[in-house]
């Protein structure tokens, strides 16, 4: 999922914890079509922490630019 897809979920009307959670969803089914291939096998699930992480991130650069 790429910022600007999380930017237009968050101005929908879904809040920062339900974009964190599509986001984390999506990554986690990348990764486990990724850990199929053995040299992968040892990439992580991104935990829900992550996600929040990331999406506030997004979310308030966006912010300062509109500001």
């Amino acid at each position: 999922m790429k910022d600007e897809q999380i930017i237009k979920l968050w101005q929908s009307g879904l809040n920062k914890y339900q974009v964190s959670t599509y986001y984390m969803r999506e990554y986690n089914q990348r990764i486990k079509v990724i850990r199929y291939d053995r040299r992968h096998r040892h990439e992580r699930f991104m935990t829900k922490y992550e996600a929040l992480r990331y999406v506030e991130k997004v979310i308030l650069e966006e912010i300062r630019r509109n500001k």
